[in-house]
């Protein structure tokens, strides 16, 4: 039951933001083994003015700023599941939204069962119920 928070600083037209979901969507399932039904995918845009590099206010012609916060359940993502992820997400911003910020991060939370829930049950819960 991963969630993914994708923040951008432009705005994206709908078919550019269909191509996130569904391309964020397939990465999570085939990369990170995630079932594709219960994967959230949020888009946040913002004006290019709102973020920073190298304390310089980025303007409509710098590349994109790009942040990417994946939540997935702690252990259960291998060490190069996770750096195929974090290449892949890049690749995928590129692809969609063009050039980002070399300063574009991609973020993969991991949390800890107990403390992550869905559906009202915490992941801990409903491993324990599904033995």
């Amino acid at each position: 039951m991963p969630y993914i928070n994708i923040r951008l600083g432009t705005t994206l037209d709908s078919a550019q933001k269909k191509q996130l979901y569904q391309k964020t969507t397939s990465l999570m399932n085939t990369v990170m083994g995630k079932r594709p039904e219960v994967t959230v995918v949020h888009i946040q845009e913002s004006a290019p003015n709102l973020w920073a590099a190298n304390a310089s206010v980025l303007t409509t012609k710098d590349p994109v700023g790009a942040y990417v916060d994946i939540k997935v359940t702690e252990g259960t993502n291998s060490p190069e599941e996770k750096a195929e992820m974090l290449s892949q997400t890049v690749k995928m911003l590129q692809e969609i939204v063009g050039v980002v910020q070399e300063a574009c991060y991609v973020v993969i939370d991991d949390i800890p069962a107990n403390s992550w829930g869905y559906n009202g049950k915490s992941q801990a819960a409903r491993a324990a119920s599904s033995l």
